[in-house]
């Protein structure tokens, strides 16, 4: 049975994107009056909803962190205001003097408590479509918080059913490319006091966005993925992202050849996993690359970081 968005283990994504945006913002990574994606381009480019997104944006616009136009450009608010300023009530869903924090059921921080002291320090279950990432992610996660950080690729969820049903995580990890598919293959498994759903927002989508942006119409880029199937959903965001106006050609380390040829073709930009860069590093040196699955931020890790503090 399908549960209830407001059920135990669903924090809205929403407001996720709109926490991690914000600190973003904070930590001036993105600085006064400087262009965040469209509505179509973040939407596309993560694969996510579109109403999630424009969301996001809509409450960050009342809290005073961006400004929207009619053309759909979101620009950073000349000056940011004060975590301690309150926004009138009634312009958003909900007050804002309320995180997402305090959003989750009293009865769900309890026992996430009683797990976490009681018997054994914090169990993350990270979540990611590639094995090589998913496994890079856990130990780096691991290492920045000393969490107990086990990874799993997103197909082999289910044989994690049981252990997730026994309350043995506090938490699921994914980034925002898998967020809404992981919650929703959680939200399968029935009723119950589920671990929450926490998607990372990789610094490295929105610098990608960025650099295909300022792009002009026909460059080629290229696509290098660790896996074919990896490329090709690449190729995918970019095309969902709107940036219909670029050439792609996409190639993949289970093909070597096919990143051969991508070099051969000389692109303005390629857009490569960590694996596929080293080995075109090894090729030539002076490459137009960016490492599109770079490691998670420390804006990230903190979110992770307040969530489990949160729960305990």
């Amino acid at each position: 049975m399908q549960k209830s968005v407001n059920g135990p283990s669903f924090i809205p994504v929403y407001i996720q994107l709109k926490e991690q945006l914000k600190n973003l913002m904070m930590q001036r990574i993105y600085p006064p009056h400087d262009k965040l994606p469209t509505v179509r381009e973040l939407s596309g480019f993560l694969r996510m909803n579109p109403q999630t997104v424009k969301a996001a944006y809509a409450e960050l616009e009342a809290e005073g962190y961006v400004t929207l136009d009619d053309t759909g450009s979101v620009l950073v608010a000349a000056k940011l205001p004060n975590k301690s300023v309150q926004v009138e009530p009634g312009i958003v869903a909900e007050q804002r003097e309320e995180t997402f924090l305090s959003r989750v059921p009293e009865k769900s921080r309890q026992s996430a408590f009683e797990r976490a002291q009681g018997r054994r320090r914090p169990a993350i279950l990270f979540a990611e479509c590639d094995v090589v990432q998913v496994q890079e992610y856990a130990v780096e996660l691991e290492k920045a918080t000393g969490y107990t950080v086990k990874p799993c690729l997103i197909k082999d969820l289910e044989q994690l059913a049981s252990s997730i049903l026994n309350g043995y995580y506090d938490l699921v990890v994914t980034t925002f490319l898998h967020i809404e598919e992981v919650q929703k293959w959680l939200d399968s498994l029935g009723e119950g006091n589920m671990p929450k759903v926490i998607g990372c927002l990789l610094e490295s989508n929105l610098q990608s966005i960025r650099e295909l942006q300022q792009l002009s119409p026909g460059s080629l880029v290229g696509i290098g993925g660790t896996t074919w199937e990896g490329a090709h959903n690449f190729r995918q965001s970019i095309i969902k992202a709107g940036m219909t106006d670029l050439e792609l050609k996409i190639g993949s380390m289970e093909y070597p050849s096919s990143l051969d040829e991508l070099l051969s073709a000389k692109p303005r930009l390629i857009l490569c996993t960590s694996i596929v860069g080293a080995y075109l590093r090894r090729q030539s040196r002076f490459l137009p690359l960016l490492i599109e699955n770079r490691f998670l931020n420390a804006q990230s890790v903190q979110y992770i970081q307040q969530c489990v503090e949160g729960f305990r």
